[in-house]
C-alpha cells in the first residue's frame, strides 16, 4: 500500500538549494579575505546568505513534520539539514571575527584556508547532488572532501606554528588564532556533510 503513496521529494530540492547557499557563502568569504576593502557590507552579504540558509533548513523541519511518506530516512534528513546548516554557520562565524576583532589585513594564512574551504565547498556540492539519484560516483567526491579536510588540518596547523613562533602581540594571536581555528571547522563541518551523505546511499544500495 505504501509504495502506492508517493513520496515527497522536494526535499532533495532543499538540499541542493542549501548546498547552493554554501557556494555562494564560501566565494564571499573568499572575497572578503582576498579583497578587505570594505569588509563590514562584505560581512552583511554572507550574513544574508547564512539568514537565507536558516529559512530553508526551518522549511526542511516544518516539511519533515507534515509529510507522510520520505525519500530517506527521517532521521537522515534532518540530520543532513543540520550539518549543511553548520557549514553556513561557521562561514558567517569566520566574516563576524574578522569585523568584530578588528582585523587590519587578512594574513596569507587566512587567504589559503579560504581557498581551501572554496574547494571544499565545491565538492561537498557534488556529493549533496548525487544524493538525488543515490549516485554511486558520490565515492569520488567524498575522497576528495576528506583530503581537503586534511589540507586544511595541516594548514591549521602550520599556522598556529607560525602564530606562536612569531611572538607577536598576545591579543593578536589570540584573535588569528580563534579566526583559524574557525575557518578550519568549516571543512570538519563539510567532512560531516560527506559522511552523512554517505550513510544514507550505503543504506539507500
Amino acid at each position: 500500500m505504501f509504495n502506492l503513496i508517493p513520496k515527497e521529494v522536494r526535499f532533495f530540492d532543499y538540499f541542493e538549494q542549501q548546498s547552493q547557499n554554501l557556494v555562494r557563502a564560501g566565494a564571499l568569504l573568499r572575497e572578503l579575505v582576498h579583497d578587505f576593502g570594505d569588509a563590514r557590507a562584505k560581512a552583511h552579504a554572507i550574513k544574508e546568505v547564512e539568514h537565507q540558509g536558516d529559512q530553508v533548513t526551518h522549511e526542511i523541519v516544518r516539511r519533515l513534520n507534515t509529510t507522510f511518506i520520505t525519500p530517506i530516512d527521517r532521521e537522515d534528513i534532518y540530520d543532513l539539514a543540520t550539518r549543511l546548516d553548520d557549514v553556513l554557520d561557521y562561514i558567517e562565524a569566520a566574516a563576524e571575527r574578522l569585523v568584530v576583532y578588528r582585523i587590519k589585513e587578512p594574513t596569507s594564512a587566512c587567504r589559503a584556508m579560504a581557498d581551501v574551504i572554496v574547494q571544499i565547498i565545491g565538492s561537498t556540492d557534488r556529493c549533496i547532488r548525487c544524493l538525488r539519484g543515490m549516485d554511486p560516483g558520490f565515492h569520488e567526491h567524498a575522497v576528495e572532501v576528506n583530503r581537503l579536510e586534511n589540507n586544511a588540518d595541516a594548514l591549521l596547523r602550520e599556522s598556529l606554528a607560525a602564530l606562536f613562533d612569531e611572538g607577536g602581540d598576545p591579543i593578536e594571536v589570540i584573535k588569528w588564532k580563534e579566526i583559524y581555528e574557525t575557518l578550519e571547522t568549516v571543512t570538519d563541518r563539510c567532512e560531516d556533510v560527506a559522511n552523512v551523505i554517505e550513510g544514507i546511499i550505503l543504506k539507500m544500495a
